[in-house]
């Protein structure tokens, strides 16, 4: 079954099950391995590739804890709490890694050992053809 197959039943199926309701990928998946009898080799070769796909097609919107829903089914005000709700997660995500980063760089440094110093220039030099070791 060829890639767009995939997500057009996906789309299909969602569209007659799941009005106006959310979806797992589990419970969709579940269902077109059943209806295409599709062997565990094809399954293990198409699951992500359909999941990826999934997330790209405008057709659906992610609403958070492994629900999905179709957007057509979604108000506006609904689109845009997901969308929210996803964005303010990215952002508590990016707080949290700058409260991170702003602790390791105020701790004091550390003094190099000799043996980190030599470490450090072999590393320099790595690459480097005889001539332009000789340069420096």
């Amino acid at each position: 079954m060829a890639r767009q197959q995939f997500i057009d039943q996906i789309y299909y199926l969602t569209k007659k099950e799941f009005i106006n309701k959310g979806f797992t990928f589990n419970d969709v998946w579940k269902k077109i391995v059943k209806d295409g009898k599709l062997s565990k080799e094809e399954q293990n070769q198409n699951i992500g590739i359909v999941y990826t796909d999934l997330l790209q097609d405008a057709r659906f919107i992610y609403m958070g804890n492994k629900k999905w829903m179709l957007r057509e089914f979604a108000t506006q005000e609904e689109i845009d709490k997901f969308q929210n709700m996803l964005y303010d997660f990215n952002n508590d995500i990016a707080e949290e890694n700058a409260a991170i980063n702003k602790t390791s760089v105020t701790e004091e440094p550390t003094e190099i050992e000799e043996d980190e110093e030599i470490d450090i220039n072999i590393n320099r030099n790595v690459g480097k053809t005889y001539d332009e070791k000789e340069d420096e």
